[in-house]
């Protein structure tokens, strides 16, 4: 009861500070990019390769990719040792209220990324906060049943994959303005 409780507060809160945001949106694409921010789930199916594979794509394309996660178990910090330029939230680094306290969530929110994308099919609220909070001039990502936070919303609704995420959003971005 409690729980649910905290997690309808923190919904509502992070539903708010949405609304009552004042950005400027600007449409980016793969080939006017220079940085780019990724928040992923490793929960997600296929998610660590998904990131991998977009992170090597991004830097053979001489972007900056810069990923977030956030990581349930202690011990998932380990095997995910690997994964470049990603850092992680782990659950002592969230407060009550889904508010993530770490130095580097704060940095992750104050890089003007060209592109924010979100890779993440399970929403978690301490990355739903650094995607709302993010400077970014253009958020892509899956909407799924939550309000749309995006700037555009890629519908994989059929095939609820990271994978077949990721496919959709590279297939957008680099045919936006065609």
């Amino acid at each position: 009861m409690f729980n649910k409780t905290i997690k309808k507060y923190t919904d509502k809160r992070l539903l708010r500070s949405f609304q009552t945001q004042d950005r400027s949106i600007k449409i980016n694409t793969l080939k006017n990019s220079k940085n780019i921010g990724i928040l992923w789930n490793p929960d997600d199916e296929d998610s660590l390769e998904a990131y991998e594979l977009f992170r090597k794509t991004l830097q053979g394309r001489a972007i900056k990719p810069n990923g977030l996660a956030q990581v349930l178990l202690n011990r998932e910090i380990e095997l995910l040792a690997t994964v470049t330029n990603s850092d992680f939230i782990m659950k002592s680094d969230i407060g009550i209220f889904g508010r993530p306290k770490k130095s580097s969530v704060e940095h992750f929110i104050s890089e003007p990324f060209d592109i924010l994308i979100d890779l993440t099919i399970v929403k978690r609220n301490a990355l739903l906060y650094a995607l709302i909070h993010s400077k970014a001039t253009f958020k892509v990502g899956y909407q799924g049943s939550e309000p749309n936070f995006y700037d555009m919303n890629i519908d994989i609704s059929e095939n609820p994959n990271c994978k077949y995420l990721l496919e959709q959003v590279i297939y957008y971005l680099e045919n936006i303005n065609e």
